[in-house]
């Protein structure tokens, strides 16, 4: 009986969303290995090694990096007395 298989796609917006959606990822790709050697108590290095799958990640830091940049920008507007005076 041939299967066909599902194609799978993920969204996330934030960091926490992307580790769950690569562990959802892993999950999968481990319980399709496992049906190939039903029984077996873990997956070969070679099952893994040598079954096909294609995988497409698109990986966008800009915000991350926005925030790295704004975070080590000096606070322009110091509250008074936090500036050291010239006299």
């Amino acid at each position: 009986m041939a299967v066909n298989p599902p194609l799978y796609q993920w969204n996330a917006t934030t960091a926490q969303e992307a580790e769950t959606s690569l562990k959802a990822a892993r999950s999968l790709i481990d319980a399709h290995l496992m049906t190939l050697a039903p029984g077996s108590a873990y997956i070969t290095h070679e099952t893994r090694c040598e079954t096909p799958l294609t995988l497409r990640i698109s990986l966008d830091l800009g915000p991350v990096i926005a925030a790295i940049n704004a975070a080590d920008q000096p606070d322009e507007q110091a509250a008074p007395g936090d500036v050291a005076s010239d006299s």
